[in-house]
């Protein structure tokens, strides 16, 4: 166990390692449109992050850098300490991918993807909206269509998914989920790289953690990842968990408590 001194914002993380392209789950509280989401998908995450620069544990991970898909429909470069150091506000929890083939760090292949994993979501980061106003409307509405695709995907299973182009940019989507965008980035570095060597195609399967793309593989499905997919995903494995300012590894807790409606 490691503890966070709010306050004072310091952190004693001899436990904590990340590493580039973990997930970083986000539960926010107090938070209405956190918690329609958590209600829509029965699981107690509702943010999902991937960490581009992991920092160092001498700086207390204060230099470490995530890639934040906003509710808003931006996409932006944040300091994992936002989410750390408020932990009235945050809990989180960090997954990581570790197929043996992606673990193989001496491996220039998987340097290699790791590092397109980030330069994709680094690509699509945007400097900070100026104008509140503007952002919170936008806000709105994204958030609204969001839910009204969801109840239609509820109430009506049949209906056929939107046939986007493989070229399409997330934020060209109309409203793309958080999730959606870290399953982007590591699907389009995967492909990436399948083109130019065939021995990485086997693999394009891997990195598919929303369960309505496995059969069919579509840049809508992909862009609509939830961040209750990734919590549920088998092919990511639970490393930490962050809440109410203490650090704790996750074989303390049970995978089905950390995927559900509450811990």
């Amino acid at each position: 166990m490691v503890t966070i001194n709010n306050k004072e914002t310091i952190y004693k993380t001899s436990g904590l390692k990340l590493e580039t392209a973990d997930i970083v789950l986000v539960h926010t509280k107090k938070s209405l449109w956190g918690w329609i989401i958590r209600r829509g998908t029965h699981c107690y995450w509702n943010h999902a992050l991937i960490v581009c620069s992991p920092g160092s544990p001498e700086n207390a991970y204060k230099d470490a850098l995530v890639i934040d898909a906003k509710t808003g429909g931006t996409i932006e470069m944040e300091h994992l300490q936002k989410y750390l150091s408020r932990r009235g506000k945050y809990d989180i929890a960090v997954k990581r991918f570790e197929a043996n083939w992606f673990c193989d760090c001496k491996q220039s292949d998987n340097l290699d993807l790791r590092k397109r994993i980030c330069d994709i979501a680094e690509g699509e980061a945007v400097i900070k909206s100026k104008s509140k106003p503007r952002e919170l409307l936008s806000q709105v509405l994204r958030q609204l269509t969001i839910i009204s695709r969801f109840l239609r995907r509820k109430l009506f299973r049949a209906r056929k998914s939107p046939n986007l182009p493989w070229n399409i940019r997330p934020v060209q989507m109309k409203a793309f989920t958080c999730g959606g965008f870290i399953q982007w980035c590591y699907y389009k570095a995967i492909t990436q790289l399948a083109r130019e060597k065939r021995s990485t195609k086997s693999r394009i399967q891997d990195i598919v953690f929303n369960p309505r793309a496995e059969k069919r593989i579509t840049p809508y499905e992909l862009l609509t990842t939830t961040p209750a997919d990734l919590a549920n995903c088998n092919k990511l494995t639970w490393k930490y968990i962050v809440t109410d300012g203490l650090i704790r590894e996750a074989p303390f807790f049970g995978e089905k408590k950390l995927s559900a409606s509450a811990i």
